[in-house]
């Protein structure tokens, strides 16, 4: 997590998994009351986790994560919220398999903004990579073949 001036005025939430619109655990955000902006992407690369991916940055070098950038009505309580939701433990965050960061997010007109995403902690271990950078349309493909995922809870 990052600390600051600049962290606690950031209001918006970047997610490439399972809080995607259309996805399961997006009706936390709908909950929230949390605005669909547009979509956008982050440098990083993709994992498939079982039932939900993870992603770890990667700087700019050419590997992109899609996904959907939201504005976040109440960001402090909302983020406690969905820390919760990604099961991050703030007293133990080496425990955690995702942690929250501040990320750099390209919109479609290339204009740059920070905000928040859930990334893959460092001892998490990571699986298949999501070579498409896009869950949703991937997911979608291993659903339409009859592959089913199984796993637990998480990302963003």
């Amino acid at each position: 997590m990052i600390p600051g001036d600049a962290a606690m005025g950031c209001h918006r939430l970047f997610v490439y998994g399972t809080l995607r619109r259309g996805l399961r655990l997006h009706d936390h955000l709908a909950r929230l009351g949390a605005s669909f902006e547009m979509e956008a992407k982050v440098a990083g690369e993709l994992f498939d986790l079982g039932s939900y991916p993870g992603a770890r940055p990667t700087g700019g070098n050419a590997k992109w994560i899609l996904g959907e950038l939201f504005l976040l009505r109440h960001a402090e309580d909302d983020l406690k919220h969905l820390d919760r939701v990604e099961d991050i433990n703030p007293a133990a965050p080496q425990r955690s398999e995702f942690v929250r960061a501040l990320a750099e997010v390209i919109r479609p007109d290339g204009t740059r903004e920070s905000a928040w995403i859930y990334w893959l902690s460092e001892q998490a271990q990571v699986g298949r990579q999501i070579a498409s950078g896009d869950y949703a349309a991937w997911q979608a493909r291993t659903d339409a073949n009859g592959v089913s995922s199984s796993g637990g809870g998480g990302e963003g």
